[in-house]
């Protein structure tokens, strides 16, 4: 094959590059036989046909690691890439998969101003900002990390390094696989001759045979060699000969010309990397309405509200009145799910919109972007406008939002209001920026209002497609009767949608009926698909084919059988992620409930999505996390052996995750494994240095084994609990505003006066407590306050449920 007619035929965002053995030489990387030949002669190893990762193995067990990896290190230093590979960046790849140590890549990307997400080890994996402009997965590690530095990564040289990273490494191969799928496969090389190399092309070979769309492979090859060229062409694979330069050369009419970004384009189009994850409500209201949907279970759409279809929420005027303030910022909105916040946010929109506003809705699956919103904000500044967003489950995105309302703040820019919604639950326990409550006001959501209601009648009474979907409920009530039963029907404290409002039976059964209607493998599909996304659960279609064993192809006619009752959009285009889910939370809770009593299916389930997750997608990576959830994740199981196991799987498959690895440290805690949970604690801040979940942890372990171990005295008690006073010192010192560190301070406190009868460690914490609550704001730190005055005053109290925040957060 022509190296031209190779180029023409690739379009580089359907391309995975895999740069395979000497493919580095061009920009002087030594070979594979030039490293086993300085091996063999700076370590007096014969080199008898050994290959790199034997050399390599005889030599460490000779001298030791560290002058291995010193040797290699010095054969590799001083590169830089040259040529063709200089333009790598210019062109966006799929992913790209490379065997090198070397760091020539992330070099081309850094001299063109690009950025590129390296994978090199298990603790790579974990999410990103998803601002990146390239994806490299470095198969055998990299140079700069070594277990030798005091890593946890590891240059895979030999044969111990393979035995012990091959998880790592099937992970790469699965994120290959996937990437793959109607995609094109370059393997970039030096010699077909490399026995090396041939090894990578066949697995290649072998993974893309199993794929449903599977795509070209073809090889780029340094050294000519037509005799193997034709063996592999008769596999199907392509082979075209030449230099990356050469290859390069003939990709350049291919470079994306730069384009020039219009001050007077709309807002959105010029910040790109927003476009794809944020929802321009303008444009949205301009969409098709869809009746039948919301009726059904899904949040009322942008163009529902313009159309008439929803009826007014009292909250939605509230909010948009309070950000007609100069000084306000941000509006959060709190309540159960199924109360309708998602709504309500989207009529507030739509309102601020009519009044002039720019408004954008940020898509939840997808990572907040704060500075590009900071950068949206400046934009609205200098164009004397003013926009809003709104983040869904905000709780969520947390740390994204505290860093984006402090540079509003910071740059005293007021022009981009920040919408939140989120649920009491897992809002309260978090920790907020103080500027939240300083420039933000707070808005509860629940049962309708006698005026809400009113609005619902009349929606009935004007809205002939409303009332096609409903009149046979009320046939023949008038609008006092009407009125009657709805205001029966809305004393519950969530409705989840019209369908439930005017039915007149119990939700609960509509939906199990629902489920009944469906065949068998459809309500497999749909109860799976309401089990993981009800224990937070990125639900895609790449899990649920991996889960259930659903061949590829019959997966659409699936999807159509389950219309209106699972959804599926586009997740990650680029990756080519689909996402599933159902039509509302509480409707994925209600078949969860049902379908998944019996704890045993349960706790298979978890068992199954944690074995089959990818960590190479930050989209289950963010399943992983939220499986650790205290209401609907692993916590929902009462054996904690059970949920330790499941959290040591987790650690397995993505042991750069914190979430899992807090989880376990406090299971052990309050099981009373002091031994193993001080372990747990040494090998995280090995691993990541420390971080506020796990400083709070190492008071309460001291608090803990001071009150619970058997056998002590009770000056060594007090020995203890002085151990732990000077640990919740630092970490008031070290995380002032972290009401979790104050709050087990204040656990001191009390157990320190049960030892000893001094009230000196509890004055300590309320005072640090009473300082936090006027310094933050925030009002659940006062009920802290209250709640310990009445435990040391001796009064019985239930004891309150901790919350687990991710690292970010806490």
């Amino acid at each position: 094959m022509k190296l031209e007619d190779l180029a023409k035929e690739i379009n580089p965002r359907n391309t995975v590059l895999l740069f395979g053995s000497g493919s580095s030489i061009p920009s002087g990387a030594p070979s594979v036989f030039t490293l086993i030949d300085k091996f063999s002669k700076a370590f007096g190893v014969e080199a008898n046909g050994y290959n790199l990762s034997e050399m390599a193995s005889l030599c460490e067990a000779k001298k030791s690691r560290r002058k291995v990896i010193d040797l290699l290190r010095e054969l590799c230093d001083g590169l830089k890439p040259t040529g063709g590979l200089k333009n790598l960046p210019l062109y966006p790849w799929k992913s790209i998969f490379t065997t090198n140590y070397d760091d020539l890549i992330e070099q081309a990307y850094t001299g063109k101003g690009k950025k590129v997400r390296v994978y090199h080890s298990n603790f790579s994996f974990t999410t990103g900002d998803e601002s990146e402009d390239g994806f490299l997965f470095k198969i055998h590690g990299t140079i700069e990390h070594d277990i030798c530095d005091g890593h946890t990564s590891r240059i895979i040289l030999s044969e111990a390094d393979y035995e012990q990273t091959e998880t790592y490494r099937e992970n790469l191969y699965d994120r290959l696989k996937g990437d793959l799928a109607g995609s094109d496969l370059i393997i970039i090389g030096h010699s077909l001759a490399d026995p090396d190399l041939k090894a990578v092309i066949n697995r290649a070979a072998a993974i893309n045979a199993k794929i449903l769309s599977p795509g070209r492979i073809c090889l780029l090859m340094y050294s000519p060699d037509e005799g193997r060229a034709s063996l592999f062409e008769t596999r199907g694979i392509k082979v075209a000969f030449g230099g990356i330069d050469d290859f390069f050369a003939a990709m350049s009419p291919k470079i994306p010309k730069a384009t020039k970004i219009g001050a007077d384009l709309p807002i959105l189009e010029r910040f790109p990397a927003l476009e794809p994850v944020t929802v321009d409500v303008a444009h949205a209201a301009a969409l098709p309405a869809d009746i039948s949907g919301m009726f059904n279970g899904k949040s009322a759409t942008f163009a529902d509200i313009i159309a008439g279809h929803t009826f007014k929420r009292k909250v939605a005027h509230e909010i948009v009145a309070y950000l007609a303030g100069d000084a306000t910022i941000t509006a959060t909105l709190l309540g159960a799910s199924g109360v309708g916040k998602t709504t309500a946010v989207r009529q507030t929109l739509n309102a601020l919109r009519t009044a002039g506003y720019v408004c954008f809705e940020h898509k939840g699956d997808h990572t907040l972007n704060f500075l590009k919103w900071r950068d949206v904000a400046q934009e609205l500044k200098e164009r004397q406008e003013v926009g809003a967003l709104f983040i869904d489950d905000a709780h969520r995105h947390l740390q994204e939002v505290n860093d984006l309302v402090d540079l509003l703040v910071q740059f005293d820019n007021p022009h981009l209001k920040v919408i939140l919604s989120s649920s009491k639950n897992h809002w309260f326990p978090r920790i907020k920026t103080p500027n939240m409550y300083r420039y933000g006001k707070t808005f509860t959501i629940s049962k309708l209002a006698p005026d809400e209601i009113e609005a619902l009648l009349a929606l009935l009474d004007t809205n002939k497609d409303v009332r096609g979907l409903v009149e046979d409920q009320f046939e023949g009530f008038n609008r006092e009767e009407r009125r009657r039963r709805l205001s029966v029907r809305c004393e519950a404290d969530m409705f989840v949608c019209l369908k439930n409002i005017f039915a007149n039976d119990n939700f609960d059964d509509i939906m199990l009926k629902e489920y009944a209607d469906l065949a068998q493998p459809l309500q497999d599909v749909y109860r799976n698909v309401a089990a993981m996304e009800t224990a937070g659960i990125r639900v895609h279609r790449q899990l649920i084919i991996r889960l259930l064993g659903i061949n590829a192809a019959s997966v659409s006619p699936m999807l159509d059988s389950l219309t209106e009752i699972i959804t599926e959009y586009n997740l990650d285009e680029r990756k080519g992620i689909f996402g599933w889910r159902c039509r509302h939370p509480v409707i994925a809770g209600i078949v969860t409930k049902y379908k998944f009593s019996d704890l045993e299916k349960t706790i298979a389930l978890f068992e199954s999505v944690i074995t089959n997750i990818s960590p190479t997608y930050d989209v289950e990576i963010r399943s992983l996390r939220e499986l650790c959830n205290v209401e609907t994740g692993i916590a929902r199981i009462p054996d904690k052996n059970v949920q330790n196991r499941l959290l040591r799987m987790m650690m397995s498959n993505a042991p750069g995750e914190r979430v899992p690895r807090h989880r376990l440290i406090r299971n052990l805690i309050d099981q009373g494994q002091f031994e193993k949970a001080e372990t747990e604690i040494r090998l995280f801040n090995k691993d990541f240095g420390g971080d506020g979940p796990v400083h709070r942890y190492k008071i309460k372990l001291l608090v803990e084994r001071a009150a619970r171990s058997t056998g002590l005295l009770n000056e060594d008690r007090v020995a203890i609990l002085e151990e732990a006073h000077s640990l919740a010192v630092q970490g008031v010192i070290r995380y002032p505003i972290n009401k979790n560190i104050l709050s087990a301070y204040a656990e001191l406190g009390i157990e320190y006066y049960r030892k000893t009868g001094s009230y000196a460690y509890f004055d300590e914490a309320i005072a640090e407590l009473t300082a936090a609550e006027d310094k933050l704001g925030d009002p659940q730190i006062s009920s802290t306050i209250a709640h310990f005055q009445r435990r040391i005053a001796g009064v019985a109290l239930p004891e309150p449920v901790e919350q687990e925040d991710p690292a970010s957060v806490d």
